[in-house]
């Protein structure tokens, strides 16, 4: 049975994301040969049982889950990553629209999902996928107001120089065209606005 009470909302659109990753890495997850995905567990995803793309509608959301992610707490330590940051254009369907606390309430969850303990988030998303949705909106856990799109399953990058909504994507479902946006360091400010995973922040501590 569901963990809802009612359905999210099957929404689908186009949407410009934000992702960052090392420098050394393609921006997106896919099999690259390995019997066993390698990719380390997330929020809806556990590692060993498949893909998950976490992108992110806002770039300052994508920059906070790495200094989230890495427990960077000071502008200092923030100053010692460099990161690419792709830009992801997504046209998908099927995708649950739990893009806020009241999305969550109205399908009978508990919003908290969205940024606790990640066995209770990777429980949603197993019914999730078994009733067919592609993906989902979320917020973020890491930067409060900002909003996380999750594709599940593994996707191929199309790096383009630009003009990405015009590219003639032979197969949606595998490619996603994207573009490197920046390169760089956490921007200033930001380790103080993340929500690290103890639920503390810098600026307002505990």
């Amino acid at each position: 049975m569901a963990s809802w009470r009612a359905e999210p909302a099957r929404i689908a659109g186009e949407w410009s994301c934000f992702r960052q990753v090392d420098p050394q890495w393609p921006p997106l997850y896919h099999q690259a040969g390995e019997p066993v995905p390698t990719q380390s567990a997330g929020r809806w995803h556990r590692e060993g049982e498949g893909y998950a793309q976490y992108l992110s509608l806002e770039p300052l959301g994508a920059w906070a889950e790495l200094v989230r992610y890495e427990n960077i707490r000071t502008e200092e330590r923030a100053r010692q990553y460099t990161r690419a940051l792709w830009l992801v254009f997504v046209r998908e369907h099927d995708v649950a629209d739990l893009s806020s606390d009241a999305r969550y309430r109205q399908c009978g969850l508990n919003p908290r999902i969205a940024t606790g303990p990640h066995e209770d988030s990777q429980s949603l998303a197993d019914d999730l996928r078994e009733a067919g949705f592609r993906g989902l909106l979320s917020p973020s856990a890491a930067l409060p107001g900002a909003t996380n799109l999750t594709l599940f399953g593994p996707r191929f990058e199309r790096a383009l120089l630009g003009r990405l909504a015009d590219w003639e994507n032979p197969d949606p479902d595998v490619w996603l065209p994207c573009t490197l946006a920046a390169e760089g360091h956490p921007p200033p400010g930001l380790v103080a606005e993340t929500v690290f995973l103890d639920g503390a922040s810098v600026r307002r501590g505990p």
